[in-house]
């Protein structure tokens, strides 16, 4: 039921659904063994949720998760490429992230880096896709900012990257499944612009006309806190590697081919605030025929005070 939206995106017949389990090394076999072009989009920013059963409660403290960070893009990158080796897939595509480094603090960027190096020292011929923060229906970056209530950061929404628009990245990925020259190759995918996360929380609150509480905790306080909420809860909350990411500015790789080598012009993410943030109904009923207001308005507004009569 939560994949069926997807059948109807394709011709008739052309999305088949396999099912498949990263730690099932036939049920990747199988996904993948009749396969020309091979895309692994798998991940997650936070560990899946930790399980907890009667017995370990009572007897023991220890807890186990479904996935780690590394099961998914080292383990499960190894598995995906050895399979593509195995049955010699002629083209594998990697979607890793922005600042993809073994060597990072943030372990999500760590085991991101570490799924890169598995992945061509199996399969020399991986083409590398490192997306920035990506923008677009159901994104974890504008539908976070408009939806919260309360938005605890550690760095005062400093942070700075490139917002990519997800279908810039959707248009870039398909060029190359017919451009074999992208083979072996690594690609940074970035919007035009910089910003700060506090310019784009700026943005959603002009568009929604509400704004958040934003509540600044530090990093020694808020980073243990979110870890441990994190294993708690059953739903997602803040993670301890996200509050690390927070600290982390995108680091663009000079010697990476980017959008202007597959002849696509990203979209700038103000452009499409409205868009997105409008059409998933974040602005209330009462301001919906009411265009966000300009500056030369906002200033003719303060010139005039309303007086109301008391009846």
């Amino acid at each position: 039921m939560a994949k069926r939206h997807l059948k109807v995106t394709g011709d008739l017949g052309r999305v088949v659904f396999i099912e498949y389990d990263l730690r099932n090394i036939a049920s990747i076999e199988a996904s993948v063994r009749h396969s020309d072009v091979v895309y692994n989009l798998t991940g997650r920013d936070y560990p899946t949720k930790w399980a907890l059963s009667s017995l370990r409660i009572l007897y023991s403290a220890n807890v186990f998760r479904n996935f780690s960070l590394a099961d998914l893009h080292v383990e499960g990158t190894q598995r995906i490429v050895d399979a593509v080796a195995r049955y010699d897939v002629d083209r594998y595509i990697h979607v890793s992230s922005h600042n993809a480094n073994s060597e990072s603090a943030s372990e999500f960027f760590a085991t991101k880096g570490r799924g890169e190096e598995v992945a061509r020292s199996i399969f020399p011929e991986t083409t590398i896709v490192r997306p920035a923060p990506i923008f677009g229906f159901e994104d974890s970056l504008l539908l976070k900012l408009a939806s919260v209530l309360n938005l605890f950061t550690a760095n005062n929404m400093r942070e700075k990257f490139w917002p990519v628009h997800s279908i810039d990245v959707g248009a870039g990925l398909e060029k190359m499944l017919y451009d074999d020259s992208t083979a072996g190759q690594t690609f940074e995918l970035y919007g035009p612009k910089q910003y700060s996360m506090a310019q784009i929380a700026e943005m959603v609150d002009k568009e929604i006309f509400k704004q958040r509480r934003h509540i600044n905790i530090p990093k020694a306080i808020l980073k243990p806190v979110a870890g441990v909420l994190n294993k708690a809860l059953w739903w997602h909350t803040l993670s301890a590697d996200e509050v690390e990411r927070e600290f982390i500015d995108q680091v663009i790789d000079p010697e990476a081919r980017t959008f202007k080598d597959l002849g696509i012009e990203p979209g700038d993410i103000a452009n499409f605030t409205y868009h997105y943030l409008i059409q998933q109904g974040f602005r209330s009923q009462n301001y919906y025929d009411l265009p966000p207001a300009t500056e030369k308005e906002k200033r003719e507004d303060k010139k005039y005070i309303h007086v109301l009569d008391e009846l």
